[in-house]
């Protein structure tokens, strides 16, 4: 009797609530006619970056402030510099060689991100010939002088053996100090392992074609695991991919994404690369990245701009390995498919800002959207009438037009504006399932305080970055004209009434 009892009241229960669902019908607002994929979007955690200093401490210096400053969604800096120029003393560091470059961007708002070497492949420096500094050879650390594959004599460029302890224990300190400079400051987007192999790719291509195997690959890995708390942390594929031995090769991509550490591809348009993989764009690795995205942003970099356009690959010109190789295709081609393939939050064009940005105004807005998440809204549904004191249920579709899901918390809200009065809720919060390619169904519950007065409300969407300082609204592909001065886009109007 008492089961008995217990099932009838969840009966009436169901009974009463499909009662109520038949009294209320559900409105659809369709959001597709206020979509603008043509507006550029300047958004946070995504965009450009401009590699300075490249491996040289002047290489691709700014012309003008403007020309990073107007630069359409210009996210970050990338210091790539040798270690040499840091640390050039032992346990006496020059900081003040990049803290200058830091503390004027950062000022504008710009991120920094970092890639620390150990070897470069130039001499016409002496932290250029020792990109690991002199004092470690000097200390007793093994290594020799090469360039592409041949011993040279003391004039080449000096590549450390990467396992070696004394080097080992050498670059432990250094990144102790480094770590403790700058892995808290919020402005880092991230810190690349660079500490192998040439110009920090993982390779020695161009010194000694030697491989450097899997267990000193770990102690590096390990080392900026141990020093890196909050920085994020990248590596080039070609640090995973220039293992020989595919279990070692695979294993040590598992190691790097379990340690959830992300990856960059530091070979698009490289010439060498385009009779091999014109049919992937110049990506030979792209299941690292497809393995990789959907956790932590990646990183797309070009060849040097410079270089891609003197071979005519940029333009497809007819003497060049593009027009031999990619079967129509041009420079903003494999820019395209590669962006594709790599899923990057990130780009870099690899040269200089005013030039890129002459050459190419328009493409550089379409990959500025494309680029990480781009997210439309389609439509959003209610019950009508919504009665105030009750919880509202909300359906809101959206649409990743991007490459990568949105990677931080932001804060998905609902504005509801009537009679003088303003009210917001939270809906939820943007997170890695806001994957391209499928639609994003939302489904929520608003709970509608009763003191409203009832009426006609406009309803409008906003998604708000409290990581920023001031809270900065995320912009949707939707028309400007629809977006008010706090960042919500008035998207529909809808009924509150009393229960």
């Amino acid at each position: 009797m008492i089961r008995f009892v217990i099932w009838l009241g969840f009966a009436c229960g169901l009974n009463l609530m499909a009662a109520q669902s038949e009294a209320r019908s559900w409105q659809r607002q369709d959001l597709t006619p206020f979509h603008d994929a043509t507006r550029v979007l300047v958004n946070p955690h995504k965009g450009w970056y401009h590699h300075f200093p490249d491996n040289h401490i002047n290489k691709y210096r700014i012309a003008r402030d403007a020309d990073l400053l107007e630069f359409p969604g210009m996210d970050h800096l990338y210091l790539r510099l040798a270690w040499a120029y840091l640390e050039p003393r032992e346990g006496e560091f020059d900081w003040a060689v990049i803290d200058r470059i830091i503390e004027k961007w950062t000022a504008h708002g710009l991120g920094i991100a970092f890639r620390i070497s150990c070897k470069e492949t130039s001499t016409d420096r002496i932290e250029q010939q020792f990109a690991t500094p002199r004092w470690v050879k000097e200390a007793g650390a093994e290594g020799g002088h090469y360039r592409m594959g041949q011993a040279t004599g003391p004039e080449g460029p000096w590549e450390p053996v990467f396992d070696d302890p004394i080097f080992l224990a050498k670059l432990d300190r250094f990144l102790a100090a480094f770590a403790a400079r700058y892995d808290h400051r919020p402005w880092v987007r991230y810190v690349d392992i660079g500490s192998i192999g040439d110009w920090g790719e993982g390779h020695s291509w161009a010194g000694s074609r030697k491989e450097v195997g899997f267990a000193a690959r770990k102690q590096h890995v390990d080392l900026h695991l141990k020093h890196f708390k909050r920085a994020p942390l990248v590596v080039s594929d070609d640090f995973v991919y220039a293992l020989s031995d595919p279990a070692e090769r695979q294993a040590l991509h598992r190691y790097v994404l379990t340690n959830g550490i992300s990856y960059r591809d530091d070979s698009i348009l490289v010439n060498g690369y385009l009779a091999g993989t014109s049919d992937r764009f110049t990506v030979r690795s792209p299941e690292f990245f497809t393995d990789a995205y959907r956790h932590t942003p990646t990183v797309f970099e070009l060849e040097h701009y410079g270089t891609v356009k003197r071979l005519g690959n940029w333009e497809g010109r007819p003497d060049s390995l593009v027009a031999k190789h990619g079967q129509g295709k041009k420079g903003p081609d494999y820019f395209r498919g590669a962006l594709e393939l790599l899923r990057a939050t990130y780009i870099g064009y690899h040269g200089y800002a005013h030039e890129w940005l002459a050459d190419n105004p328009e493409f550089t807005r379409e990959m500025l959207n494309r680029c990480g998440y781009w997210l439309f809204p389609v439509a959003v549904e209610w019950p009508e009438p919504a009665r105030l004191g009750e919880n509202l249920p909300l359906a809101l579709t959206l649409e990743n037009r991007g490459v990568a899901p949105p990677y931080q918390p932001y804060e998905l809200r609902v504005k509801l504006s009537g009679g003088g009065t303003n009210w917001v809720g939270t809906l939820t919060n943007a997170d890695k399932t806001w994957l391209p390619g499928a639609p994003i169904v939302l489904r929520h519950e608003l709970a509608l305080p009763a003191h409203l007065p009832p009426g006609d409300y406009q309803l409008a969407l906003g998604l708000f970055d409290l990581l920023s300082a001031g809270e900065r609204p995320v912009e949707f592909a939707l028309k400007v004209d629809l977006r008010d001065a706090a960042g919500y886009y008035r998207l529909a109007t809808m009924k509150l009434g009393r229960p």
